[in-house]
């Protein structure tokens, strides 16, 4: 059958696959993008909408290492609101209301504009994979000499790897040859779709799901979990009785979600709010018989801070009323997104919740809810750079990680895009720290910690959120994207001379008038007034200056707690060192880093189950070692 060559193959279109893609190919690799329908690429599948609370700040970072997410927003967008704007600077966060349709239609343009990207229609049904020993190969299993010392190399980066990347077989007959693929396969792995008692296979709601490739991910040894989530209806905006509901419009003034768009200038969407009520909870408390997370028929776990209905319902019981925003899926569609109302119901017992809210009392309903289960990989088995720990070249992102959200994924897929293709160079890989990004966050949250549920990014997940704030993506990332090659050297250029203007303005102001501006609260209003020179100045940036005067100190601190930080958590673990021989560890720390082998005190620190005395055990350890060897 056909055969095929690449450097890098990313199985899987949705919003960590186009992302993942297109990093490897803007780093020069021919990249192969295969998907099992090219007309559903960065579909979707629930909420129209990009950004939140966290979110937006993760969508704003992948913006600035060069992803589309916010580009892609920006074009598409139909309604834009800066969340948290009550609080300090380290919540605001972004949100934008989608077009559906045309954000898939922008990500499939740009797609198949990239250059060194071949997107490929076809269903994986296997991972193909050669023996790696540490200096030589199986006799059975004898590859090239290019794929000997390309996997060499890996090897060197991956020490405990046991098996090397060489290829996906597809269910048509074609093997695609590789040495690094990225899998971001959504829900899609072995998904069982569940609409009360019916059951279906699929990994959304009319599309078949992917069948034999947790099999060969399990062949490999890797350990797979499974979760659930779920989605509400749809309905006809026409069907709504808009007096029972309250209007959410835009920002009058809308913020950009990508930093290389100027000015956004289309017309804003309302989006609009009504309420359950006690009948509604009524009808759902007496078919929770009926219901597939109550009766048995899922077993998984699903999302404890995106719940259906029915937990919300039996969770709080004490709450009458549970709030539901009613959101336009796009301009040329009357679709309403339900959400508030995710379930997996029966039909005839969702229909009856809607009657029993006024506001939706005669909603034609166009698609009903359901819940999907589906399998994932344990992100414990990945090293920082989302690379497999035990498969050399073998990268995942996204649900497979056992993260939702789209900015969750898309920031996985440019990681692990980026860093399959750094390997092939030899280069080092891109990790971004905790004290960096909420990427960063997200990621050794994920590799060191393996959440159980699946995990979705909050602010209150940041230790240093003060610093990692929306407004200045660019100036903390854009220096890392240009190093590793993901932006070019205009825009980096560009950053450059923006984090210069922005010291400047703040380097400007006289002390004793920065204590004032940061001693008596003062607003952006009121700090331009003392300041002429922000009054000339973007806007943007003239914000930005006043973050830095009003939280001066605040910032300070937290940034000598980041370099403090990271001295103690970059300090690397030998790797020979015995956790055995150390008698005073806990039995269940000792258990959790012979588990896990951390790299660094950083990684040891956050494993479960590892004490502050473990830490102190192994940082007297540390020492001790350096002393004899010095």
């Amino acid at each position: 059958m056909q055969s095929e060559r690449f450097d890098v193959i990313v199985v899987g279109a949705g919003h960590a696959g186009c992302e993942a893609a297109a990093a490897a190919a803007r780093l020069g690799c021919r990249t192969a993008l295969v998907t099992g329908n090219l007309d559903t690429i960065a579909k979707m599948s629930c909420n129209p909408a990009v950004g939140g609370m966290a979110k937006g700040q993760l969508a704003r970072e992948v913006d600035a290492l060069g992803g589309y997410m916010g580009q892609a927003t920006d074009a598409a967008g139909i309604q834009f609101r800066m969340l948290g704007r009550s609080k300090g600077p380290a919540m605001w966060s972004p949100r934008a209301q989608c077009d559906k349709d045309a954000y898939s239609a922008w990500m499939k343009h740009a797609v198949e504009s990239t250059a060194n990207l071949f997107p490929v229609q076809g269903e994986v049904v296997g991972i193909e994979t050669f023996g790696v020993r540490r200096s030589a190969f199986g006799v059975d299993d004898i590859p090239t000499p290019d794929v000997i010392r390309e996997s060499t190399n890996a090897e060197r980066r991956t020490p405990n790897a046991e098996r090397s990347i060489s290829g996906l077989r597809l269910r048509d007959g074609r093997t695609l040859h590789a040495p690094r693929v990225v899998l971001t396969t959504g829900t899609f792995l072995e998904g069982l779709l569940h609409q009360g008692e019916m059951q279906a296979p699929g990994g959304r709601m009319g599309c078949a799901p992917s069948r034999g490739l947790s099999a060969s991910l399990a062949a490999l040894g890797l350990r797979l979990l499974r979760h659930k989530t779920g989605t509400p209806c749809r309905i006809h905006g026409d069907s709504i009785t808009w007096a029972h509901c309250h209007e959410q419009p835009g920002d009058a003034d809308p913020r950009p979600f990508s930093f290389r768009t100027a000015r956004l200038h289309q017309t804003q969407v309302s989006c609009w709010e009504c309420w359950t009520t006690p009948e509604a909870h009524a009808v759902i408390r007496a078919n929770l018989h009926r219901a597939p997370m109550f009766n048995g028929q899922i077993n998984s776990i699903g999302p404890r801070y995106c719940p259906s209905i029915e937990d919300k319902v039996t969770r709080f019981a004490d709450r009458d009323r549970h709030h539901i925003f009613l959101e336009p899926e796009g301009r040329s569609t009357r679709e309403f997104y339900v959400n508030g109302l995710s379930t997996s119901l029966p039909l005839d017992v969702q229909k009856a919740v809607l009657c029993a809210i006024p506001a939706l009392a005669n909603a034609h309903v166009l698609r009903y809810g359901y819940a999907v289960e589906y399998d994932v990989v344990a992100p414990d088995q990945m090293g920082h750079d989302l690379q497999v720990r035990s498969v050399v070249g073998l990268y995942l992102a996204g649900q497979i990680n056992g993260t939702s959200g789209y900015e969750e994924a898309a920031a996985q897929g440019l990681i692990a895009g980026a860093n399959a293709a750094l390997s092939l160079g030899g280069r080092d890989p891109l990790v971004i720290t905790r004290g960096e990004g909420y990427l960063g966050v997200l990621i050794d949250d994920l590799v060191t910690r393996c959440p159980e549920e699946p995990y979705r990014m909050f602010t209150s997940r940041a230790e240093h959120r003060l610093h990692l704030r929306a407004d200045n993506a660019d100036r903390r990332l854009a220096p890392l994207a240009a190093k590793a090659g993901l932006i070019d050297a205009a825009w980096a250029a560009a950053v450059a001379e923006k984090e210069a203007g922005i010291q400047a303005l703040v380097l400007g102001v006289a002390t004793p008038l920065a204590h004032r501006i940061a001693g008596e609260a003062l607003d952006l209003a009121a700090t331009t007034t003392l300041v002429p020179a922000l009054a000339a100045a973007d806007p943007a940036v003239a914000e930005q200056v006043w973050i830095e005067l009003r939280y001066g100190t605040y910032l300070e601190r937290q940034a000598a707690t980041i370099v403090k930080l990271a001295r103690f958590r970059d300090l690397p673990i030998p790797a020979d060192l015995d956790y055995s021989a150390l008698a005073t560890l806990s039995t269940e720390g000792r258990l959790r880093l012979l588990k896990h082998q951390p790299r660094t005190l950083g990684e040891a620190e956050r494993l479960p189950g590892v004490s502050r005395v473990d830490m102190e055990t192994l940082w007297m350890r540390m020492q001790t070692r350096l002393q004899q060897q010095g």
